[in-house]
């Protein structure tokens, strides 16, 4: 079932990037311009917006949910390489026609989504001509590529259960009960890692007493981090 499309949505994008028209040369009519230039879409979880290898012809806009950008190698694994969410857009796309003739990973709906999709070619002549869209998109790349270099570290320096309990550890904090909804693949796949090697961390965890597997899901117990260190 689709999601319903806001009454507004060019109001809902002018809210979610307000900072986009920060710059005097953001007239009345060019806003406006703009503003008719986007194709806003629904999309349900799960939704394959891009394959790795295709071509991209346009740049997304997140105004509500939030949209996975990952990397899957031959053996089946993946490896998430960072998250759009409301307010923010894939760099990856902005640079499609710019050096990449066609999107180097693949993007997901992640949840409910609504987003705006800019034609790549009005975005490369954004980026020439406004100085409000050119620190956007400078700012995406700098704020992507530290989450990048840290995903770096993590995968190079880290050990594999370390990982695994930081991401529990933090996902568990957003919801109640300390219950975390995924699958030994979909934790595998945030962390880097394989099935197999997921699901003995975490059942030498349970024979420790630090959480509870469920089918889909995972809870962790009061003391988790305690019973970690013990």
């Amino acid at each position: 079932m689709q999601t319903r499309m806001p009454s507004d949505p060019a109001a809902l994008f002018m809210e979610a990037f307000a900072g986009l028209f920060s710059g005097a040369e953001w007239t009345g009519p060019k806003r406006a311009r703009f503003l008719e230039s986007l194709r806003f879409r629904d999309i349900e979880a799960g939704t394959v917006i891009l394959r790795e290898g295709q071509a991209c012809t346009s740049v997304p806009f997140v105004l509500e949910g939030s949209i996975r950008v990952f990397k899957t190698a031959e053996s089946g694994r993946e490896i998430t390489l960072y998250r759009v969410s409301r307010g923010e857009s894939c760099i990856l796309s902005s640079g499609c026609g710019r050096g990449l003739a066609a999107f180097p990973a693949s993007a997901v709906a992640e949840s409910k989504t609504f987003a705006a999709f800019l034609p790549s070619e009005a975005a490369r002549g954004l980026l020439g001509e406004s100085a409000s869209f050119r620190d956007f998109v400078l700012g995406q790349y700098a704020f992507r590529l530290a989450e990048i270099m840290e995903l770096v570290e993590e995968v190079a320096f880290r050990r594999v259960d370390e990982r695994l309990a930081q991401y529990l550890s933090q996902e568990a904090a957003l919801s109640l009960g300390r219950r975390v909804g995924a699958t030994h693949q979909e934790l595998a796949d945030h962390i880097g890692s394989s099935r197999e090697v997921v699901s003995r961390i975490l059942k030498d965890w349970e024979l420790r007493g630090a959480l509870v597997i469920s089918r889909g899901s995972i809870e962790l117990s009061p003391g988790f981090e305690t019973v970690l260190k013990a």
